[in-house]
Formats: structure tokens, C-alpha cells, sequence
């Protein structure tokens, strides 16, 4: 029996396979895919045991920061959706709030969207939700905020946005629930300038990042 393609071989025609991608890191560039803005930063793939892409500050004494997203081609759903990632993140540098990295799937960076959150003063990993910059909402893990591996899932429903670390639930938020329509992977690290920010880096290891619409 002949078949037009290998999908049609497994699923049937009924049901249409969803936007999915992945993304291993790993080469000696970063996919193409991936739009990066960098201020007093640097983004380059990490040569180093681990691997993977490494995202860090460079500048002192100024505010720096850095992004990677899609370029607002926005393929995933706002309330059907899933990401997984594997992160690494060192923002344990002061005592300050002046540190703050955000990794998942949003809208426009910063604003808008549902990420895992790490921020120095912080003392776990955090669930955030934000329908805009002064609308934020969070929720605690039990994690604790600091320089290690984790593999997190983001959940995205109608009503809920549900955060796994390591394939434990581990955070649930039902206010700040992200509105407009559709969602692109985004991360986004900032570094201040007061307190000891201006001598100490923000480093975001990244080796593997999956999107698909549920």
C-alpha cells in the first residue's frame, strides 16, 4: 500500500500533527531560527564539558543584558501549549534585585508571557505569569535559586500555566494568565548596575529547548 508521506503512514488524515519544534545547541553556530540581541553581552555556543549555548554579560558597571527569541513569529498557542528546556543559570551574585533571567514562551520579551524565573534576592526558582510589565504575578518553587542544571516543562492551558522542574510539578499560577495571541520561545537576562552587579556576570547555559502546541 502506497502512501504521500511518512506521516500518513502513522497517524491518520484526521488528525493534522501541531507546530513542534527542538533545538539541541549543539554545532558551532547558533540555528538560524534564533533572533539574539546582545547589550554588554555575549552569546556564543559553550566550549565547555557540558556544552550547549552560553549566554553571559561582559560589561561592568553598566546595565547589560541579552535576548534570543523567534523575531515575534509567534507559533504557539497562548493557552495550548508546551516547552521544555534544560537550563543552567548563575544569577546568585548579589544581594540586590538588580539580576533576573527568564526562560520559556512569551509574547513580547519581558513583558508578556509565562517563563521560569531566576533573580538574584531570590532564594527558589519561580513560575511567572505576566499579561504586561506592571501586570506580573509568580509563584515559588521549592527549588532553590542557584547555578545548577534543570530540566523545566511550562504548561500552558486555558485557565492555568503549570511549571515542572526536573518532571515534579512544581508550580501552578491561574491570575496573569498571558492574552494576546500567540507565543514564541524567548529568554531574557538583565544585569543592573547598583549594588556589586557592576563587577559580576550573568551566565545562562542552555542545551536543549523543545515548543510544540498541545
Amino acid at each position: 500500500m502506497a502512501f504521500p508521506s511518512i506521516y500518513e503512514m502513522f497517524a491518520p488524515l484526521t488528525t493534522v500533527r501541531k507546530q513542534h519544534f527542538w533545538e539541541y545547541f549543539s554545532g558551532a553556530t547558533l540555528n538560524s531560527r534564533w533572533t539574539t540581541t546582545v547589550g554588554g553581552s555575549s552569546i556564543i555556543m559553550n566550549d565547555e564539558a557540558d556544552g550547549g549555548l552560553k549566554l553571559y554579560t561582559t560589561s561592568t558597571g553598566t546595565n547589560s543584558n541579552f535576548t534570543m527569541n523567534f523575531n515575534n513569529k509567534r507559533q504557539f498557542d497562548d493557552n495550548a501549549s508546551v516547552c521544555i528546556f534544560t537550563v543552567n543559570a548563575d544569577v546568585q551574585q548579589a544581594s540586590t534585585t538588580n539580576w533576573f533571567l527568564q526562560v520559556g514562551l512569551g509574547h513580547t520579551v519581558g513583558n508578556t508571557g509565562h517563563w521560569l524565573s531566576a533573580k538574584s534576592a531570590q532564594s527558589y526558582l519561580r513560575l511567572q505569569t505576566s499579561q504586561s510589565e506592571s501586570s506580573t504575578y509568580s509563584a515559588d518553587t521549592t527549588v532553590a535559586n542557584s547555578p545548577a542544571w534543570v530540566t523545566a516543562k511550562i504548561e500552558n492551558k486555558s485557565s492555568s500555566c503549570e511549571l515542572s522542574l526536573n518532571g515534579t510539578l512544581s508550580a501552578t499560577k491561574n491570575s496573569g494568565l498571558q492574552t494576546s495571541t500567540g507565543m514564541q520561545p524567548n529568554v531574557y537576562g538583565n544585569r543592573g548596575t547598583s549594588g556589586s552587579a557592576g563587577s559580576n556576570p550573568l551566565v545562562c547555559k542552555l542545551q536543549y529547548f523543545e515548543a510544540y502546541n498541545t
